[in-house]
C-alpha cells in the first residue's frame, strides 16, 4: 500500500501586509536554500546561515537581524519561499526583472 502524501499548509505569512522589497528579493536569489522539515530551512550563501520557518503564524521567522529587528520578509524568506514556488514571491519577482530590464535599456 502507497502511503498518500498529505498538502502542505501555506505559508503563515501576510505579504499584502509587509510586502516584498526588491532589494531583499534580488539578494535573495544568490541564497541556497535547503529543506529540512516541513516549512523548515536552512539558508546558505551569505556570510552565515540562517534558519527559517515559515508555518508561524503572521510572519514566518528567520533568525536573522532584518527579520527579528525590523518585522521585515527577509532575504532569507523570500529564498525559502521560492523554493517552495511561492506564486506571490513569483510575481514579484516578474515585476523585479521587468523593472531591471527596462531600466537597462533607458540607459
Amino acid at each position: 500500500m502507497i502511503a498518500k502524501q498529505l498538502p502542505m499548509p501555506e505559508p503563515a505569512i501576510n505579504i499584502e501586509r509587509v510586502g516584498i522589497d526588491f532589494d531583499r528579493l534580488e539578494r535573495s536569489l544568490g541564497l541556497r536554500a535547503e529543506r529540512i522539515g516541513p516549512g523548515r530551512f536552512r539558508i546558505a550563501g551569505g556570510k552565515h546561515t540562517h534558519w527559517v520557518d515559515l508555518y508561524t503564524t503572521d510572519l514566518p521567522r528567520c533568525d536573522c537581524a532584518d527579520h527579528l529587528w525590523r518585522e521585515q520578509i527577509c532575504k532569507h524568506i523570500l529564498a525559502a519561499l521560492l523554493r517552495e514556488g511561492d506564486e506571490r514571491v513569483l510575481a514579484a519577482l516578474q515585476k523585479l526583472v521587468a523593472a531591471l530590464r527596462s531600466h537597462r535599456l533607458a540607459a
